[in-house]
Order: structure tokens, then sequence, then C-alpha cells
């Protein structure tokens, strides 16, 4: 695609969008993500972005009168602002125009209970990551979700940056050869100056091994740089070593992690993730390493991906420039130089949600561009896996094919 057909195709792409008549448009309701959740708005933001969403109902607190209250505040009928998703999902399932989707923002050890209701009346669902606090429960969701036959994209919206589908995709056509090393790094530092006495009240739910999983470092960022790795280079891991703890003394819940992988191709590679990097504020980085060359994403400079082919000087690839493939370019909202990033990622999987729940009800053939439920499955056993580890002083765990 030329420069020229690729602008063509971007003003049709915004006016596709601009024309979505409301009867077109996906009825969406939410479960979580209330007063003060960076994450809620976040998810609320990104369904609004291409408007092909209208939003219907919610349940945003486990307080009935706070999660109305703020149901009404964001514009919903109070007649459809719920005091709990089981009454959500009884209630608009009795509509005519109830609810096609909802969005899931609740601790993941609650999203195979939110999700099932919704799942029986055949409602698509949209989840914030993990997938589940269980391995259990991750299997028994992916079986709801199959034989419900619906619509079910997780958020890893890192994996929607349209540089890091350049990286995909040159990982892909073979421009690196066979990847051989990769290393994934998200240095974070919010609970290096946290005390013991405010572990709780500033954690939370983070601290419940039962909401959160065996391991909140893992939950929180883990499952992120295991499915980019996943994403980038096609593989998966096959064996895990790994030292998962708490460096700080002052908390009980594990704070960073380093693990060791070895991949379905013989590659191997290391991931960092840690909450208690002094100073850090997300540094989250992918680098692999192939036969023929390496490319190089951060996320602190989104819209850049460094590109080296062997015995060559490295190349900057910019968002939106001539060198970018199709894919890359159509995950793009702005022209090139100007700053483009998390929200514009996170509306990208909201938007080919959207666009798999339109392809649904015209049964017409359509391309999984999200991570789906298989995704979050893999992320739930990795986590498993990396905890069985470490519990055994590193010793090597196989995760099943």
């Amino acid at each position: 695609m030329t420069q020229k057909e690729k602008i063509a195709f971007g003003k049709l792409n915004l006016m596709r969008n601009d024309s979505v008549l409301s009867k077109d448009k996906i009825r969406i309701g939410f479960i979580g993500g209330g007063p003060n959740s960076f994450i809620g708005f976040t998810h609320r933001l990104a369904a609004r972005f291409d408007n092909r969403f209208i939003f219907v109902a919610g349940v945003f607190s486990r307080d009935p009168e706070k999660s109305k209250q703020f149901a009404i505040s964001l514009g919903v009928d109070p007649s459809r602002a719920y005091s709990d998703y089981n009454e959500m999902a009884e209630n608009e399932n009795k509509r005519d125009d109830g609810v096609e989707a909802i969005g899931i923002m609740t601790p993941s050890g609650d999203h195979y209970s939110v999700a099932e209701p919704f799942i029986n009346n055949k409602v698509h669902i949209i989840c914030d990551k993990p997938l589940t606090a269980t391995i259990e429960e991750a299997h028994k969701l992916q079986q709801k979700v199959k034989e419900n036959n619906i619509i079910f994209a997780l958020t890893h919206n890192y994996s929607a940056y349209p540089m890091l589908r350049e990286a995909k995709k040159i990982v892909e056509n073979g421009k690196i050869g066979e990847v051989r090393l990769f290393n994934i790094e998200y240095p974070q530092g919010y609970t290096a100056g946290v005390k013991k006495e405010d572990e709780k009240s500033t954690l939370r739910w983070r601290t419940d091994p039962v909401l959160c999983g065996p391991s909140m470092i893992l939950s929180e960022i883990g499952t992120h740089a295991h499915h980019l790795l996943r994403y980038v280079t096609n593989l998966e891991v096959s064996e895990v070593s790994a030292e998962v703890k708490s460096l700080s003394p002052e908390i009980t819940i594990d704070d960073n992690a380093f693990l060791i992988l070895r991949m379905s191709n013989q590659a191997r590679g290391m991931i960092w993730v840690s909450s208690a990097a002094t100073g850090g504020e997300n540094g989250l980085r992918i680098r692999v390493f192939g036969s023929k060359g390496a490319i190089d994403w951060f996320q602190d400079e989104p819209n850049i991906l460094k590109f080296t082919e062997i015995n060559q000087p490295l190349k900057i690839i910019t968002r939106s420039s001539d060198s970018v493939s199709d894919f890359s370019y159509q995950s793009s909202r702005v022209a090139a130089g100007h700053p483009e990033g998390f929200f514009e990622a996170f509306a990208n999987i909201y938007t080919e949600f959207a666009e798999a729940i339109v392809a649904k009800r015209n049964n017409t053939r359509h391309s999984i561009t999200f991570p789906t439920i298989e995704d979050g499955v893999r992320g739930i056993e990795f986590i498993f896996a990396a905890k069985e580890s470490s519990n055994s002083n590193s010793s090597w765990i196989k995760l099943e094919d």
C-alpha cells in the first residue's frame, strides 16, 4: 500500500466509524471500574474511541447506592444502574434492547463468576487481564466460551500498539530469521516505598490470593510480558525456571520475578518484571534477536521500532511511515510525527472486538487480531508454572503444548 493509498484508507476508515448508525452500534455494559478507577476510565474511553458502542448499563461498586450514583453520573438510565451483576444479567436478558457485550474490570478472582451468567445469555465479553485467579476457572471459562460460541477479548493492550504490531510482522515475515534470544523487562516501583502497616490499604485486593491469584507481580504485569513474547515471536514457552518473591521486608506479596525460558523452537530468553524497582514508572521493553537481525520496542518511545539486520547499521522505523506494514498502519489513528499511545492501543482492542461481533451478526468471515480466551488460559498456566518453579528452588517446570 502506497502512502497515498494509506491516507485514503485512513480517511475511509474514519468515515466508516463516524457514519455508524445507532441501530448498528453494539450495546455494551460494564462491570467494575468505578469511581477513581484508572482502568475503568480507560475501558470506557476505549469503547467510545471509534463510535462502535452505546454504553447502556453497568455495575460499578459493591456498594449498591455508590454504584447507582456513579452509573447515573456517566449517563446511564437509572433503571439500568444495577446493584450486582446477576441482577444485571437477568434484567438485561429480558429486554429487547439488552446488552450485547460487557466489559469486565473486577479483580481476576471474580472474572469467572461475573462472566458466566452473561455468557449463558450469549453476551460477548471483553475482559481485563489476567483471565482468572486459578487454572480451574480459566479452563471452565474457556469451555463456557466455546460451548456458547461467543466473542471473548482480553485487554492485553500493549499488543495493539502500531509499532509492536510492526515488530510482529517483521518477525513473521522472516526478516530477523530464526528467533534465538529475547529479553523482556517491565520495571515498576510502586511498592518500593510501601510500609508493612500500609500494605493492605495501599494494595487492597492484590494482597488476597483468592482475588489476585498465586503471585501479585505475575498477575499484574507478568502476564503482559508473557503475552507480548508469544504475540511477537509466535512461539510458546516450553519450560520455565523462576524466582518469584518479595524483595521488600515490608510487604508479604510477590513484588519481583526473574524468569528464564526455554521456547518451543529451542530459543532462550529472560523476563524480568518488578514493582520493587525504585523510581520505575513503566519501562516495558521487548527485544528479540534472530539469526538475521533483531527488533527492539520500548513503551516510553512507542512510536518507533528499532530494527537491525545482521552486519548492518541500526534502522529506526517510525509509526505510519511508508516503511510499515498495512497491519501496523491500520492500527494508527493520527498522521506520522504526532504522538500516539496507551489509550489508542486500548481502543484498537475494543474496535477489533466490535468488528468481530458485527461479523458474527452478519455471518461473515473475520480474522481475529485481538487477544482471546486462549491467550488468557496460556497466561494463567504460565503464572502457575512459574510460581511452582520458584517454590521448588527455581527448578525447570514444563508447560503443556
